[in-house]
């Protein structure tokens, strides 16, 4: 088992009561409600679904969403959610190494994944691969840029008294980073913004 499945798998159980005691559950239901305004999402594809906090809100605007995850705890609690779901698959998929064939998903969804992966450029490389011509790819990362410096101690607190000592391929995502990432990899992003109150997050739509 890799160091990343290790460390987030420990906390499969109750993945969702720890991040909104981390982040906040307001601020949870702030980016649903951002998240839930894309619409005619087709067929989507959702990368570090974890536990599936966001994916019944991406299922709402989907024929059909393939939810996936590392971490073979996460996606055990992701199944047991939606098990009566007929919309929602949920699957183990390496986003570094997807099992999927080319252009075989309208929309690529990624919520708080690429900056805890070591290599976000390949991810990005295999959601290309596997968008359709003018698929379009949605990126919600929580990031400190933006925010006030006892909001980021607070947070950073809470983080730590939550998790521990972050992985060491984690890394911050600002929007800039994000841009250049995207454009990299031949994405022409649509917009990209700094959302959030207290917590800020970086979101970002772009399409092939």
């Amino acid at each position: 088992m890799s160091q990343k499945e290790s460390f987030w798998s420990r906390f499969a159980a109750d993945f969702e009561k720890r991040n909104n005691y981390v982040a906040g559950y307001r601020e949870i239901e702030f980016l649903k409600n951002r998240i839930a305004e894309n619409m005619n999402l087709g067929t989507t594809l959702e990368l570090g679904c974890g536990d599936g906090v966001f994916t019944e809100v991406i299922a709402s605007n989907s024929e059909k969403v393939v939810a996936t995850d590392w971490s073979a705890e996460m996606v055990e609690v992701a199944r047991q959610k939606f098990k009566d779901n007929e919309i929602i698959q949920v699957k183990q998929e390496d986003c570094l190494n997807l099992s999927f064939d080319k252009n075989s998903f309208d929309t690529v969804f990624m919520a708080n994944l690429l900056h805890v992966i070591p290599t976000p450029e390949k991810a990005l490389d295999e959601c290309e691969r596997v968008l359709k011509r003018d698929g379009r790819i949605i990126i919600v990362s929580f990031t400190m840029q933006g925010m006030k410096f006892f909001h980021k101690i607070g947070m950073l607190y809470r983080y730590i008294r939550t998790y521990g000592k972050p992985p060491k391929e984690s890394s911050v995502l600002t929007t800039s980073i994000a841009k250049e990432l995207l454009e990299k990899v031949g994405f022409e992003i649509k917009n990209i913004d700094l959302i959030g109150d207290k917590m800020k997050s970086v979101y970002a739509i772009a399409k092939m």
